[in-house]
């Protein structure tokens, strides 16, 4: 088993046919999606959707995982768009299959069988193929498809939002259109000559935040509200409603709240958002992707075509602030009632550098896209031309943690840095080969991700589902430098902690994977010196200092061991002697209560004595007295008879039983043979009695009688 290929993807039949179709232009695209326990694929050469239980390969011996099945989801319609994004609804009802320059859904059969395939594990199934607005993308070639998100307060599973490059995104539901809302200014865009793009106000991403309530009055829209008092003012004017935050991001950074329910045919649009603490260099100079965790409150994370990502916390602003943006007339923004306070920034490291002289690129850039991971929501994933980083935001339990927190004086502190891991590197040169993610796929239980690359090699890993246990030392310690800092009482560091925090690197050491092509043997020699560079500085002068302090943690125990059997014996001598202390102690209590014991009796019958001979006792006690003593001399006569004729009955029942006994056995029985010969007598004679009153009637009969 590789240790890339966990699930041996690499050997099935699936990705052996989509390696044949893949895209020839190396551009990070999303062509896998994964559903419960079904794997999708799209095949660019047969314009087909692919689709396999990757559970039921996991479960197969290794020699057989190559050899499972596939099914081919084949469109009813011809999809006449290069497809670079596929995505299952939140039920797996549908699957939208988008492209630049059009989007098109299909209906994904029901699934039966015992290994839960469509249809009974049918190998070509053709499904129901809607297009969405193809004349619309037809009359406009300008015209390109953003991003598309399926929204999560449908019911029927089947509501689906499009951003598009003119500032627009269109609702659908069953595939026909509901509703369009604008986002922005209206874009126009002829060759190479545009009006507002340059200016970076195209929306190019957005996501949904979770709903919050509202209240809108019949003349005008009040402003949007979670806490409790301005909802229940706000329900005296108007009614409630849920509406659904979207987040868009625009290219040049600036950020813009649409909400919108799920029906809405008016929306209202807000910003920009302000962004704090404010810095000389905006935030989001080349944004090119967004994505929220729905934590409380919900983070934002933006995305910088550079390598940057932004942090930030949704939450909402004291005071309205009015939009500066006036570029269309005909597009309503309304004073933005959100903030967003960007925490912290990661950057991350796109491909590894040769090391050499003649690099002189500079850092490399390529687009972002995001991914979060529904297990764990601290958790997402940023895929790129250079491969596949895992960024685990850390403040989220913090903050659940002081939501959590019922202390009066808890103070929220986010101490704790977001940690980026680089799990899979394509780019470790200056050459301009590129070998971009084609698909991401993340998997549940167990959890683990496959990622497809423009080379064909397909990478399948397991994951961590929980990242807190995987917390590192270090950050413990600044979490308990902070505790002290505000007056808390806080543990020193265990061993356990210590080790991890020597062994927490400051590189990582990612897989490496390379496209079909050679590169010169001085960038292989200079990468496979870094390569050993990384591994002597963060891995084995590691280790040596793991060996070093485990050495100083056995001497340390061996010293406490030996003071520890020194103390034991000590307290086994006390042990004994206070033993003994206290069997003296319990016999000469013993010897106390008896004693005592013997003293209150002589006591009490000097009390009664004295009682008895004193001058001044009157009649009514003597003839009381005389009274006991008489009731007393009765009931011991009574006592005396009742044991008398408690003899008596004994004796007679004595008796009666033996008579009894005597009676039983005076009984004469006869044998068996005789008892059965006299009783062939007595049946003859009754016969024969029988007969004879017979005759006698007949005769009686005949004389006449």
């Amino acid at each position: 088993m590789s240790l890339t290929d966990v699930l041996e993807l690499n050997k099935t039949e699936l990705f052996a046919k989509i390696r044949n179709g893949l895209p020839i232009v190396p551009q990070t695209q999303n062509l896998l999606d994964c559903k419960d326990d079904l794997l999708y694929a799209w095949n660019s050469s047969d314009s087909c959707l692919l689709v396999t239980n990757w559970r039921v390969a996991l479960l197969q011996p290794q020699p057989k995982r190559a050899k499972v099945s596939y099914q081919k989801l084949i469109p009813s319609n011809s999809i006449g768009l290069n497809v670079d994004r596929v995505v299952v609804s939140n039920e797996g009802s549908l699957v939208a299959l988008s492209g630049p320059r059009g989007v098109t859904i299909l209906d994904v059969p029901r699934r039966s069988g015992p290994d839960g395939c469509f249809m009974d594990g049918k190998p070509q199934i053709t499904c129901r193929t809607y297009n969405l607005d193809a004349l619309l993308f037809q009359n406009n070639p300008q015209l390109e498809v953003r991003q598309l998100r399926w929204h999560p307060d449908s019911v029927s599973d089947s509501t689906l939002l499009v951003l598009l490059s003119n500032n627009t995104m269109r609702v659908y539901n069953h595939a026909k259109l509901r509703h369009v809302w604008k986002v922005g200014p209206y874009t126009v865009k002829t060759g190479a000559n545009t009006s507002l793009s340059d200016f970076g106000e195209t929306s190019v991403d957005f996501d949904i935040a979770p709903a919050v309530k509202s209240s809108a009055s019949d003349e005008t829209s009040t402003s949007l509200s979670t806490t409790h008092n301005k909802t229940q003012s706000a329900a005296k004017t108007g009614k409630e409603k849920v509406e659904w935050p979207i987040v868009i991001l625009r290219e040049n950074g600036n950020i813009y709240m649409m909400l919108a329910g799920i029906d809405s045919e008016i929306t209202r649009l807000q910003g920009p958002i302000t962004i704090t603490p404010q810095t000389s260099a905006n935030y989001g100079l080349e944004s090119c992707a967004l994505l929220i965790i729905p934590s409380l409150p919900p983070t934002v994370i933006i995305a910088e075509s550079t390598g940057k990502l932004h942090h930030a916390l949704l939450l909402e602003s004291e005071t309205k602030e009015h939009s500066f943006s006036d570029v269309d007339e005909c597009l309503v923004i309304e004073p933005s009632e959100w903030t967003l306070h960007v925490t912290e920034t990661v950057e991350l490291e796109l491909g590894l550098s040769s090391g050499t002289a003649n690099d002189t690129n500079g850092a490399y850039s390529c687009p972002i896209h995001l991914k979060r991971d529904l297990i764990n929501e601290m958790r997402y994933f940023a895929y790129h031309n250079a491969g596949l980083h895992s960024i685990t935001v850390n403040f989220i339990s913090e903050l659940q943690r002081f939501l959590d927190s019922e202390a009066e004086d808890d103070q929220l502190v986010l101490s704790t840095p977001s940690s980026a891991e680089y799990i899979l590197c394509t780019k470790f040169d200056s050459s301009d080969r590129v070998n971009a993610v084609f698909g991401i796929a993340l998997m549940q239980m167990p959890a683990g991700l496959v990622l497809l690359l423009s080379s064909g090699q397909v990478i399948s890993l397991k994951l961590v589902i929980d990242a807190q246990l995987l917390v590192t030392a270090k950050q413990q310690l600044q979490r308990t430098a902070t505790n002290d800092a505000l007056g808390q009482q806080g543990e020193s560091p265990s061993f356990t902690d210590t080790i991890k925090a020597l062994l927490m690197r400051s590189v990582s050491q990612p897989i490496l994977a390379d496209k079909m092509a050679s590169s010169s043997a001085h960038e292989r020699y200079e990468l496979l010196n870094q390569a050993i560079e990384v591994l002597r500085s963060q891995y084995l002068k590691r280790h040596e200092l793991v060996r070093v302090e485990f050495a100083k943690r056995i001497n340390c125990i061996k010293l406490q061991k030996q003071q520890q059997l020194q103390e034991i014996k000590s307290l086994e001598n006390e042990r004994e002697i206070i033993s003994e202390r206290a069997h003296k102690l319990a016999e000469r209590f013993e010897e106390i209560s008896d004693n005592q014991e013997i003293l209150m009796r002589r006591c009490q019958k000097l009390m009664q004595d004295a009682n008895a001979v004193l001058p001044n006792s009157v009649l009514a006690e003597r003839e009381f007295a005389l009274e006991v003593a008489r009731i007393n001399k009765t009931t011991k006569s009574m006592a005396a008879a009742l044991d008398t004729a408690k003899k008596t009955f004994n004796k007679q029942r004595y008796h009666i039983a033996k008579s009894q006994e005597i009676a039983k056995s005076n009984v004469y029985e006869l044998p068996e043979k005789q008892r059965r010969t006299i009783t062939e007598i007595l049946t003859q004679l009754s016969s024969e009695i029988d007969r004879q009153i017979t005759d006698v009637k007949r005769i009686n009969k005949i004389i006449g009688l």
